[in-house]
């Protein structure tokens, strides 16, 4: 816990010292304006960007719960309107006596056992094709794909092999002269995993759908709100029933240089079923947490 609260701050020292030392310039289209949706622009032909993404889960209603999502990614314009990326991802998880939990004979016990554990946790892919753009056409259009691999459970931290497909629909409004930037994805993805040592694969489908608002109040500077609505449909294939679901909201900030951005989102999460009225009346805490902190810094080449 410690070292988790001491990256905490150095990850938000970073980013304001950053910020302070670096003078305002222009922002660039393929900027990433959210931390949890994307836009429709893409990378020009030939350019490179290598990001890094910081996501920190926290709080289930019971015990301590604590996870960090780390992804390092390179992006290349194949075409001005085809771009490819690839990803290398860790997980981080540290769990005490939390959620999610199940009842036995009364008394309520984690589900999962305690854990402090950090790993590799996969691999992905993506391809990002855009049709329309925001700064050309009334609308910004792109579609997205990204089959990924995983080999630790996110929730958990348990091993497992998970392979998923995603799929997005990205719109993108600029409205006042591209000063107020607003975003819409749309996100279904399959998923099938199996954990070590069960014979049993599952299979499920998630979607999701994240959107923003965000105008630019000084030079380089964005801010606005960010949210997020997610669902989940276990073995979707015989019945398409959902299980749970949650939404969030909260502000994003971003400021983008000459070769540089930073963005930075905070969802707390609002309302979400099933909820537990002993953590929760309002939230579902078995799946998600109470809250989500993103930060995503992009360097161009």
């Amino acid at each position: 816990m410690r070292g988790l609260r001491a990256l905490e701050t150095g990850i938000a020292c970073g980013v304001l010292l950053a910020c302070v030392a670096i003078g305002a310039s222009r922002a660039r289209a393929d900027e990433n304006f959210f931390g949890y949706s994307y836009g429709s622009e893409t990378l020009p032909k030939g350019a490179f960007e290598a990001y890094s993404w910081t996501t920190w889960r926290t709080s289930k209603g019971a015990g301590s719960y604590n996870a960090l999502d780390l992804k390092q990614e390179i992006e290349y314009g194949i075409t001005d309107r085809l771009q490819a990326s690839f990803y290398v991802n860790e997980r981080y998880n540290s769990i005490e006596d939390s959620a999610p939990l199940e009842e036995e004979d009364g008394i309520e016990t984690p589900e999962y056992p305690n854990r402090d554990q950090f790993a590799f946790q996969g691999v992905q892919a993506s391809a990002k094709y855009a049709f329309l753009s925001p700064y050309k056409d009334p609308l910004g259009f792109a579609f997205y794909v990204e089959p990924g691999w995983s080999r630790v459970f996110k929730i958990s931290g348990e091993k497992q092999n998970q392979w998923s497909l995603e799929f997005k629909g990205i719109f993108q409004k600029n409205f006042l002269d591209d000063q107020l930037i607003a975003v819409l994805n749309i996100t279904p993805e399959l998923e099938t995993r199996k954990f070590i040592g069960s014979s049993k694969w599952e299979t499920e489908l998630e979607l999701e759908f994240t959107g923003g608002l965000t105008y630019r109040f000084a030079p380089g500077w964005y801010a606005g709100v960010e949210m997020r609505y997610h669902s989940e449909y276990p073995d979707f294939v015989h019945e398409l029933k959902r299980e749970h679901w949650a939404m969030f909201a909260g502000p994003v900030v971003h400021y983008g240089a000459e070769k540089w951005w930073a963005t930075l989102t905070i969802l707390p999460q609002f309302y979400g079923e099933p909820h537990d009225p002993t953590r929760s009346n309002v939230l579902h805490l078995g799946e998600h947490e109470k809250l989500e902190v993103r930060l995503k810094t992009g360097i161009n080449f």
